[in-house]
């Protein structure tokens, strides 16, 4: 009877640990799920989630830490990750430490069905907008991260481009060239991608100015909006074509909204870099986007507002 009795109260300690098991097992697959809906998507999901609430980064550590998640992960992915490969807005540089592995880049490079119409660039990586309340989590927003914005919203209207991930100033600092020498710089590395693809119907040179608040911003929709300009060189026999260029966007942008282009600056002469690279190609021109005294959000507003317009300016 003894025996009988301590046969049954391991059994029911057994099933009352395996209860245990099915109901953790439950509940981490559940907010695991959840945890997923609820994580952002995209960069620019992940800024607004992280100005709406300080406390966002908390579920990438606890997904991050989440032994369940780990050994789940390790079998498959909820996330489908046929759509990961071929999401092409990456966070890097000034934005954040998020780097893939090179082999990754070269096969994710060589599936991209449709040639690439936009190549977009920064010749000066290192400038940034306004970002205090990212500091915490170690985010610089710069034009690097608006460059990548820009890349997301023209594949949603499918337009394919490119973004330059070689780091320049890396390659400043390991060559001792001054800040005089970003444009040399930049020209090492985006001749050869120039050379290599006839597609390209646009380069833009994404930068940011250096002026006031007042004089950087400009309210349209209800939303504040950082202003562009338009920089072109005259110091090269072809600059006519690309001013052309130049001159068509931004009328295409001021007959939809005024207010955001502070209007093309042609620049030349002494004291004046006068090629900007643009001697390269005809199809490029240098965009100032905003100021260092601009959020990115408000960089963000400008970049959807432009992105239709340059799609229409394509596909034409």
């Amino acid at each position: 009877m003894k025996k009988i009795k301590l046969r049954k109260r391991r059994r029911f300690k057994y099933r009352i640990l395996l209860y245990a098991f099915l109901v953790f097992i439950g509940y981490e697959l559940t907010f695991n799920i959840i945890l997923n809906i609820r994580l952002a998507k995209t960069n620019e999901d992940f800024i607004k989630a992280l100005l709406i609430d300080s406390n966002y980064h908390l579920l990438y550590e606890k997904k991050a830490n989440d032994v369940f998640h780990k050994i789940f992960s390790y079998f498959f992915d909820i996330n489908e990750p046929v759509k990961i490969l071929e999401n092409t807005f990456h966070l890097k540089a000034s934005a954040t430490e998020y780097v893939k592995n090179p082999k990754e880049k070269i096969e994710v490079v060589s599936n991209i069905k449709k040639e690439p119409l936009v190549f977009l660039y920064n010749t000066h990586q290192a400038e940034e907008y306004q970002g205090k309340t990212l500091e915490p989590y170690n985010i610089k927003p710069g034009v690097m991260m608006a460059s990548y914005i820009m890349q997301d919203k023209l594949e949603k209207i499918g337009i394919s481009s490119i973004v330059l991930e070689d780091n320049i100033i890396d390659y400043m600092n390991l060559n001792n060239m001054r800040h005089a020498l970003s444009y040399k710089a930049s020209r090492h590395f985006i001749e050869g991608t120039i050379k290599n693809n006839s597609s390209f119907k646009l380069i833009l040179d994404i930068h940011r100015d250096s002026i006031s608040k007042e004089k950087a911003t400009v309210n349209i929709g209800n939303k504040n909006c950082a202003k562009i300009m338009f920089v072109v060189g005259s110091e090269y026999d072809t600059y006519e074509e690309n001013l052309k260029l130049t001159n068509e966007l931004e009328t295409r942008i001021k007959n939809k909204y005024p207010s955001l282009t502070r209007g093309v600056l042609i620049k030349g002469g002494k004291g004046n870099n006068g090629v900007y690279n643009q001697d390269l190609n005809s199809k490029m021109t240098l965009i100032e986007i905003g100021a260092d005294t601009n959020t990115i959000d408000e960089v963000l507003n400008t970049i959807n507002l432009l992105v239709p317009i340059i799609g229409e300016y394509i596909n034409e």
